[in-house]
């Protein structure tokens, strides 16, 4: 399990050092876009051509936080009577 640990680490440091080094790279930022991006391009793009996966994504965050919800639960009959304030009979 630790040799699993430490090599995840490992790889997680080497990808970061990629992704720097790539980043940081002068051929990444010579050529400068002519458009700017734009709040309204960014809602445009978000209601047309992405509004059937983002509505797919909150029907799965809404799923896993009701899941979680419902897991959290604590339903032992010591725990019921404290919430509720009544005697076991």
């Amino acid at each position: 399990m630790k040799v699993l640990s430490l090599a995840t680490r490992m790889g997680l440091l080497a990808l970061g050092m990629i992704l720097v080094s790539v980043l940081s790279a002068d051929s990444v930022w010579a050529n400068a876009s002519e458009d700017e991006p734009s709040t309204s391009g960014l809602a445009d793009a978000l209601l047309t051509d992405w509004a059937l996966p983002l509505l797919i994504l909150g029907v799965l965050m809404s799923m896993a936080m009701i899941g979680a919800a419902y897991l959290v639960r604590d339903e032992r009959m010591e725990n019921l009577l404290w919430e509720f304030g009544g005697e076991e009979e």
